[in-house]
């Protein structure tokens, strides 16, 4: 049983509410979910399954999806281990081959790999031994038919003496929301931003295509305005004058939406931001977002900075997250987003 304590030192107790099978099994399996961020269409959720025998070898994992995962579900070839010089993590191939068909992946096993992943007393590259325990990383995509549903997965390794195990994962819980990355927006030019669409127009695209009903915000800089500091700013296409500093950026003739907007200094949302702490916004912030005393313009903006806003036609709620500012070229504002749609 040595085996099982080397191997299970690296995933956690699973939740109260999975279920595994393998108390009268030779195998024993147990999984744990990485990702801890929301689940968003299209974004990756990342599982760890480790399994191991005392009869025979590993021969094969499965995991099968209540809702199929979009394209890229399936098994990795590669586990990890913790190297004992450092806190780093080496990879060792552990699978000869994955597939994945609908709701089900499957994962055929090597049949030795170095003595030392299983062993760690034993030098790296000395022997090689029967894979009898591995911890395979899992990737579901999350596909847009789970949009707003719960999914779930049932793990299953088969070792080749006939052995076999199994884990039901509990329900998790797909966002509503709509998520993109570092959208360039420049100043005089593509500093249109539709919420709508998640992504920023120029001003001849909004005349050609006639999208001035979707711009929701207008992106401008400029350093001063009336004596007051102004820099990075994001005002709606109707709000009063005195706020717009390039007013020739807002035609007569365009639909002039007010939208209600709420500057935060304290959101780094770590799926928008790409690096920890991992703090994100989820469905439940928007449901209880209250913009009753919003605006409709943020001024002096700064980088990793962003703001609230509530379309004018309310259909959405949005986050923007200001990525990075700069002064050169007129100005520039990359920006990630996070829109739940409130109709």
């Amino acid at each position: 049983m040595k085996i099982f304590k080397y191997l299970f030192l690296i995933i956690p107790v699973a939740l109260f509410t999975s279920c595994s099978d393998d108390k009268e099994s030779n195998v024993k399996n147990d999984f744990l979910k990485k990702t801890t961020s929301p689940a968003i269409v299209g974004e990756t959720i990342e599982f760890a399954y480790a399994m191991g025998t005392t009869s025979g070898r590993l021969n094969t994992a499965e995991a099968v999806a209540s809702i199929p995962g979009a394209q890229g579900t399936g098994f990795g070839l590669y586990s990890y281990y913790t190297v004992r010089t450092g806190p780093t993590e080496a990879s060792i191939q552990t699978v000869k081959e994955t597939s994945t068909n609908g709701a089900t992946s499957t994962a055929a096993m090597e049949e030795k790999v170095d003595t030392h992943y299983m062993n760690p007393v034993v030098p790296l590259g000395t022997s090689r031994s029967d894979l009898i325990a591995a911890t395979l990383r899992y990737y579901y995509v999350v596909p847009e038919e789970a949009r707003g549903k719960e999914f779930s997965l049932r793990f299953a390794a088969k070792s080749t003496d006939g052995g076999s195990a199994s884990y039901q994962t509990p329900a998790y819980k797909v966002s509503k929301m709509d998520m993109k990355r570092l959208i360039v927006m420049t100043n005089s030019n593509a500093c249109y931003f539709s919420v709508a669409d998640m992504e920023a127009y120029t001003k001849e695209e909004v005349e050609n295509r006639n999208l001035s009903e979707k711009i929701d915000f207008v992106y401008m800089y400029q350093a001063q305005l009336g004596g007051f500091t102004y820099n990075h700013a994001f005002v709606s296409p109707g709000t009063d004058p005195m706020f717009v500093a390039i007013p020739a950026n807002i035609p007569p003739g365009w639909t002039k939406n007010n939208t209600l907007m709420e500057k935060r200094v304290d959101v780094r949302d770590a799926q928008l931001k790409g690096s920890i702490p991992n703090v994100y916004i989820d469905d439940i912030d928007f449901e209880t977002l209250n913009l009753s005393a919003a605006v409709d313009y943020v001024l002096d903006c700064k980088a990793e900075e962003g703001a609230f806003m509530k379309t004018a036609d309310g259909k959405y709620a949005a986050y923007i997250f200001i990525n990075s500012l700069n002064t050169d070229n007129g100005g520039t504002m990359t920006v990630s987003i996070k829109r739940y749609p409130l109709k």
